[in-house]
């Protein structure tokens, strides 16, 4: 079960790509593990919060996010810990991040 599925509550759900420039991956690596940290640590209303590397690209990195609502997205994203974030991925980012919204119809976590 989505956990709050039975409420009627439709998750808030965001998938963001971010490609780092060449020989910056580990640095940008180490960025995302503090901020993954802060927010399982900080934000309740982040449900899901995690960052992946990819396999065969370790230059590319994308997250897979959950919320209890879009508000609570929003009071991430203007978060002091992300705004610092931000900060500290310029020099380190090839292009622009992609990123695409979500509600979740079915699941289990």
């Amino acid at each position: 079960m989505l956990g709050r599925e039975e409420e009627g509550i439709l998750m808030f759900v965001v998938v963001a790509k971010i490609k780092a420039k060449a020989g910056k991956g580990d640095e940008l690596a180490e960025v995302f593990k503090r901020l993954v940290d802060y927010v399982t640590e900080n934000e309740a209303d982040t449900l899901t919060y995690i960052c992946s590397r990819s396999s065969k690209n370790p230059d590319e990195f994308v997250f897979f996010e959950r919320y209890v609502n879009e508000k609570a997205f929003q009071d991430h994203t203007s978060s002091q810990q992300f705004i610092e974030m931000a900060a500290a991925m310029q020099g380190m980012v090839e292009g622009p991040v992609e990123m695409d919204t979500y509600q979740e119809i079915a699941g289990k976590f």
